[in-house]
């Protein structure tokens, strides 16, 4: 196409400026004919009207006008003369006919000549011809040389085709079919081509017949090779999906995932596709020092035998955080060196690693305060029986007012007291299934009245389809009651409180999710890890051990209480417990 192209297109300029400067020179000549033409013409006529016009005679000079039909570029004649005006002019069917109306002399050459007899003016005729005739000749000329023009462009089209076939294309067409056999086929053994018409396409075929003799000798090996690694790739595939720890495949140069197996998304919550465009922040709590990110980081810089092993605190698609142990390594997947992490979920090992180290302390520390709390009560009910038997004898407004704040003091001690045996008694529940929505509701009617003196909103948001669950009611009413108190307890900086419910699935089990949220100031960030701890309290005269029994009831119903603060501002605790 680029041959012919380029051929035709010069041969179309080329023929093109010759064949104009060809027609400009035969217009040109041909105008100067018909010039020459009309001055004889003209000449003539002054000549043969002389003698008529001298003597008037008119039926003369209408014969003489007559006889100029037969010249065809004649298109009018004028002769003015004898006392008279003789004008002849074409009709529709060309002929020349007498006509009193004036000339239209546009496009028309005209020559003027004096009619004179014994070197007297008698005399003018004027003669008008065409140049249409030149014009039509032209035109046909015109497309003439565009026609032979055409024509020369085609025979070279199919001269360069027929040329380019038999030499450059037929061979190239061979040579591709023979690849084209080759791939289709899946086979490297096709016939042979034929030798080619110029040097460059037989160095071109010798060189791939050369390229897949080679590819012969290597068939047999590739095959196997790929046989044994399709097999090795085949038992990595069926342990990557079966296993029942999740798997992750990172691209070894920039630690993109690449892969994930099942049990990941029955793990973290999300789908193969959408692990694949997660970064591995989203799944990351921020908490320990040590990330999955670090330990990519790490193993792509390091031996290819190196393996780290780590526990990682990590985030589900729902947001909540578990427990996973990780192992990191590289390792060779289909042929390329990628990095391999294999997690397991162990938010149960430690849950109750984190229960049993509650348990042996507060265990240890229920026996202190508990024996402390014994020892301290009987004085403090001599104390008040005491206060008791001198009432009387206090009458003074001052002693009246000191009575009142030893008996304030006693009392809070005596709440102090009951608290401390509460912490140190051994936790004895009786679990039946009950309805959540109704203890809550009842714990926040009980808790309305102090909610209305402290100047707080207490509302319920609470599905009433919620699932039942196995508890203790007056325990678990105990839970929330401290909850709320504690609240409460931190007006006038909270003003609404709001208690709801949520059924939710977990480690593939039903919970039923209780938050308690207020707009107040929120835990401050580094409190947030010791909310639950014994005597821990922000409060000017807080005991801090209402939320450690809170705590101590929620694991003792199996489930589990946790603090945070909202994105919008304020606390939440959130208390989860199985549902039935």
């Amino acid at each position: 196409m680029v041959v012919a192209a380029t051929l035709v297109t010069v041969t179309t300029l080329l023929l093109s400026v010759f064949g104009a400067i060809n027609l400009l020179l035969w217009s040109k000549h041909e105008y100067a004919r018909l010039y020459r033409v009309l001055g004889a013409q003209s000449s003539e006529l002054a000549v043969a009207l002389a003698a008529p016009v001298w003597n008037f005679d008119h039926p003369q000079i209408d014969k003489i006008l007559d006889s100029q039909e037969r010249v065809s570029p004649i298109e009018a004649v004028v002769v003015i003369g004898a006392g008279r005006t003789h004008a002849r002019v074409r009709d529709e069917r060309r002929r020349l006919v007498p006509s009193n109306r004036p000339i239209v002399t546009n496009g028309l050459l005209m020559e003027e000549r004096p009619i004179t007899f014994g070197d007297e003016r008698i005399g003018t005729v004027r003669l008008y011809m065409t140049p249409r005739i030149i014009e039509a000749e032209l035109r046909m000329q015109i497309a003439g040389t565009v026609g032979a023009i055409v024509a020369v462009d085609l025979l070279l089209i199919v001269f360069v085709y027929l040329v380019l076939w038999r030499y450059v294309l037929k061979p190239i067409v061979a040579i591709e079919k023979y690849a084209g056999t080759i791939s289709e086929d899946g086979t490297i053994h096709a016939p042979a081509l034929q030798p080619a018409p110029t040097a460059e396409l037989e160095s071109l075929r010798v060189s791939i017949e050369t390229m897949v003799r080679l590819l012969d000798r290597r068939y047999a090996e590739l095959q196997e090779s790929m046989a044994r690694r399709l097999e090795s790739e085949e038992r990595f595939r069926t342990i990557f999906e079966s296993v029942n720890d999740a798997i992750f495949i990172h691209e070894r140069n920039t630690g993109a995932i690449l892969d994930v197996n099942p049990r990941m998304s029955e793990m973290f919550g999300f789908t193969r596709e959408e692990a694949r465009q997660l970064e591995l922040s989203t799944l990351s709590s921020g908490e320990p020092p040590f990330t999955l990110e670090g330990a990519i980081e790490r193993v792509r810089s390091a031996r290819s035998d190196d393996r780290l092993l780590f526990e990682w605190h990590t985030r589900h698609k729902e947001g909540h955080l578990f427990w996973v142990e990780v192992s990191v390594r590289s390792a060779v997947i289909d042929g390329v060196e990628r990095v391999v992490a294999v997690v397991r979920d162990i938010t149960q090992r430690k849950e109750m690693e984190e229960a049993l180290r509650r348990s042996q302390t507060m265990s240890a520390m229920g026996a202190l305060v508990a024996g402390v709390a014994h020892e301290v009560r009987n004085p403090l009910f001599g104390m008040s029986a005491l206060l008791d038997a001198y009432a009387d004898e206090m009458t003074t407004p001052d002693l009246v007012e000191l009575l009142a704040g030893l008996r304030q003091q006693i009392t809070r001690l005596t709440h102090l007291m009951r608290e401390l045996l509460e912490l140190g008694r051994p936790v004895v529940i009786t679990l039946e299934p009950g309805s959540l929505h109704e203890l809550l509701d009842e714990v926040i009617q009980a808790r309305a009245r102090t909610a209305t003196q402290a100047n707080v909103t207490l509302q319920s948001t609470i599905d009433a389809s919620l699932s039942a669950v196995s508890m203790d009611r007056a325990r678990l009413s105990q839970v929330f009651e401290n909850v709320i108190d504690n609240a409460l307890q931190h007006a006038p900086a909270v003003r609404n409180i709001t208690v709801g419910a949520t059924l939710l699935n977990h480690s593939d089990r039903p919970w039923i999710e209780v938050r308690v949220e207020d707009d107040g100031s929120g835990f401050q960030p580094n409190d947030l890890g010791r909310v639950f701890e014994p005597f821990f309290t922000r409060r000017e005269r807080g005991i801090g051990l209402g939320m450690s029994i809170v705590q101590r009831i929620v694991e003792e119903h199996g489930g589990r209480v946790t603090a945070g603060n909202r994105a919008e501002g304020g606390a939440v605790i959130t208390v989860r417990l199985p549902a039935v």
